[in-house]
This record gives C-alpha cells, sequence and structure tokens, in this order.
C-alpha cells in the first residue's frame, strides 16, 4: 500500500508538499480561531477547507492525462500539501479535551458537523472540479 514511499522522489515530493501545507495550517487555524473565539472553530474551518480543495484537485487531476504527471501531482499536493494542511490530530485532541470536561453534547456536536460538511465539501469541491 505504502510502496510509493520507497522511492527517494516520493518521499522529496511529500516533503515539499507537506512543509508549505503546515506553515499555512497553523496560520490559517489562529486566524480563524481568533475570529470565531474558538480554536476548534479555527480547526475545524481549516478542516472543511481542506476537504474542499482535495475534492476539487482529486476531481481536477482525473483530466490530466500523463499517468506519472497524476502520481507526483497526488503526492505533492494531495498527500504532502492536504496532508499537513488537514488537522486531524487537532481535531482528535480537542475532541479528547471535550471527553475530559464532559462535555458530551459538543464532543457529539463536532464529530457531526465536522464529518458531514467536510463530506459535503469534498462534494462540492469534486462537482465544482467537474464543471
Amino acid at each position: 500500500m505504502l510502496d510509493f514511499l520507497v522511492d527517494n522522489r516520493s518521499s522529496l515530493l511529500i516533503a515539499v508538499g507537506a512543509a508549505p501545507g503546515a506553515l499555512l495550517r497553523v496560520q490559517l487555524s489562529k486566524k480563524f480561531a481568533s475570529y470565531t473565539n474558538s480554536k476548534l472553530n479555527g480547526v475545524l474551518i481549516v478542516n472543511i477547507i481542506s476537504t474542499f480543495l482535495l475534492g476539487l484537485f482529486l476531481s481536477l487531476q482525473q483530466k490530466i492525462v500523463s499517468l506519472s504527471v497524476n502520481q507526483s501531482l497526488y503526492l505533492l499536493i494531495s498527500v504532502g500539501f492536504l496532508g499537513s494542511f488537514s488537522t486531524f490530530s487537532s481535531f482528535i485532541f480537542e475532541l479528547y479535551s471535550f471527553d475530559l470536561r464532559n462535555r458530551f453534547f459538543d464532543f457529539l456536536f463536532m464529530i457531526i458537523v465536522s464529518i458531514t460538511l467536510g463530506l459535503f465539501s469534498a462534494f462540492l469541491g469534486h462537482c465544482l472540479g467537474n464543471l
């Protein structure tokens, strides 16, 4: 499954995409958190943007003819950039903190909202890419 990581070129493509993705995630999460007065809302917004971009990119990628270019773009953008731009670990940490503080409603609400909006935004991105 992870055979593509054996190749140094593949690893380099992922790393080149991951660095700007992580840096942008940190900046946008902080910015959105300051606007919404909630760290979790900042994480949620960045994850929604990431899933939208993933849906958009994957639909546009299907239109590229060359398989080798496709694999390189997939590694650079989907795995590297968007993989580090999304904030799954931050999301899980925030959910866990709700659980520790016995805020079950907030815990459940964020799971439902995140999954629903994430799937919907990926769908919208995919639809936009197929126009």
